[in-house]
């Protein structure tokens, strides 16, 4: 198998628990339950929070695909709703409540913010 083929597996097989983290009505949830207003909030909110309270040109440096202004629409009002470990909170939530959905694994074991 080429390297490509391999790189596409790989894709396919992570590419789905990165969906469940940020992109499932259950990670949206757990946003919302922080007061985050829309989805763009909660996505830069739960994505940079392994980084502390980022500045929006450090995350916009990080996550170099998305427009400086879409990152500072959404940062630094995130930190005044909640800090990092808050959202930290809200991604385990979110994605374990979705995978539970998914498998069939029974309720939720993380607790949701709120």
């Amino acid at each position: 198998m080429d390297a490509a083929a391999v790189a596409r597996r790989m894709w396919v097989r992570f590419e789905t628990y990165h969906d469940v983290t940020y992109f499932t009505p259950e990670a949206r949830a757990a946003t919302d339950d922080l007061g985050c207003l829309g989805g763009w909030m909660g996505y830069f909110g739960t994505r940079a929070a392994p980084l502390g309270a980022a500045s929006p040109e450090a995350v916009t440096s990080a996550f170099y695909n998305f427009h400086p202004s879409r990152v500072a629409r959404a940062l630094p009002d995130a930190w005044r709703i909640g800090k990092p470990d808050r959202y930290l909170e809200a991604r385990l939530a979110g994605a374990d409540g979705a995978l539970r959905r998914m498998l069939g694994d029974g309720e939720p074991r993380v607790r949701r913010p709120g």
